[in-house]
């Protein structure tokens, strides 16, 4: 009995943890830990459903349900998978796409774009190679590319002429492969130093031409950077380009932020693009090693002139990452039977927040120009 009884507090201090991880996560505040319950909504739901049988059965086997905690423990546990469904359940099947499957399949209005963090240490080169020539894409996004990686793949991309390369050893390298001529390239560096992001136009074989982003914002982390701020200020700042353009637009990265979290939904309402994976699965792409522990950070979005043919997750390739593979096809006569998310009146303010704490966090980059442009709103 007295295990039981033990068994049952244990429960009640779980669920008590995650509430409050709950709870702090409903605050702006962009410290890592509080940033850091986006991520693992599902998990949660899966370990309340978990905590609430337990605790049921062993208040069943006591003979003592239904006292004033056991009602206090179904309803908070209730409230938790409920709360966490809603915040991931677009990204179910059971939700509606949000973008349309293709319906006259033209090769030539079609761009297979794979991207791939393939993770600065990992040295299973070959293992990459093979995975992702094998998906046959016409643009390869590889994230985290120093000088080794670029010396070990670049040579076997021949039929992939016109590259960009931006090796770098922090983590933060990038290399774009295409086989699509490239108008025009860029490095840039949108927020901070030594954090680049490539942006390209490309003419597809139909003669179209599209802007194509990759980017790889600094994540909230423990031991290197503690706040979200620059991921969520280039991602506004994208956001904010892209909304402005003419072009149709691809952006693929690994974002350091899952699908359903409030920066990446603020980033898809100022940007107008679209998700792919809405109403088809979570795709998750990290952690490789550990099947419990996977988010989606590694994403392609799209504006309205794309319909979807394929989005896949592609087998492991030595790197924490699973590289995601985006088969998109140029269809702009259905560009109106697919919406982007809707504008809330608090997105102005919650970009305001965003841009104001960056040009107030120290190492910030943001060029005077921008800064200046960019500055929130007079109250």
């Amino acid at each position: 009995m007295n295990l039981l009884i033990g068994l049952q507090w244990t429960m009640v201090a779980l669920l008590t943890c995650l509430v409050g991880g709950t709870l702090v996560n409903l605050s702006r505040h962009p410290h890592w830990f509080i940033r850091g319950w986006d991520f693992p909504r599902l998990q949660i739901v899966l370990l309340a459903i978990l905590i609430l049988a337990i605790y049921l059965v062993c208040g069943w086997q006591l003979g003592n349900l239904w006292r004033t905690v056991d009602v206090a423990v179904v309803v908070t546990a209730s409230s938790l998978i409920a709360l966490h469904t809603f915040r991931i359940f677009a990204y179910t099947p059971l939700a509606p796409r949000q973008v349309l499957r293709t319906r006259r399949p033209d090769d030539r209005r079609t761009i297979r774009v794979v991207v791939s963090n393939v993770e600065m240490e990992n040295e299973q080169h070959s293992l990459w190679l093979e995975t992702v020539r094998q998906a046959d894409p016409d643009v390869v996004i590889a994230i985290e590319t120093n000088q080794r990686w670029v010396d070990q793949v670049s040579g076997h991309f021949s039929d992939y002429p016109y590259q960009v390369l931006q090796p770098q050893e922090n983590w933060y390298g990038m290399s774009l492969f295409s086989r699509f001529p490239l108008e025009s390239s860029e490095v840039r560096f949108l927020v901070q130093s030594d954090i680049p992001s490539i942006h390209v136009h490309a003419r597809m074989s139909c003669g179209q031409i599209i802007r194509i982003c990759g980017v790889h914002p600094r994540p909230p982390e423990p031991l290197r950077n503690n706040s979200s701020s620059h991921r969520d200020a280039e991602l506004v700042l994208l956001a904010e380009e892209l909304q402005e353009a003419s072009l149709s637009a691809i952006v693929a990265g690994d974002l350091n932020d899952v699908a359903w979290s409030a920066t990446t939904r603020l980033f898809l309402k100022r940007s107008s693009l679209l998700d792919p994976r809405r109403g088809r699965g979570f795709f998750n792409s990290f952690h490789a090693a550990h099947w419990w522990f996977r988010f989606p950070l590694d994403h392609v979005f799209h504006s309205r002139e794309f319909s979807l043919r394929r989005v896949q997750r592609l087998g492991y390739v030595g790197s924490d990452h699973f590289p995601i593979l985006a088969e998109l096809q140029y269809d702009p006569v259905h560009q109106h039977e697919q919406a982007p998310l809707e504008s809330e009146a608090e997105d102005e303010n919650f970009r305001d927040e965003i841009i104001e704490r960056e040009l107030q966090t120290d190492g910030s980059e943001i060029p005077n120009e921008i800064a200046e442009e960019f500055k929130p709103n007079e109250k």
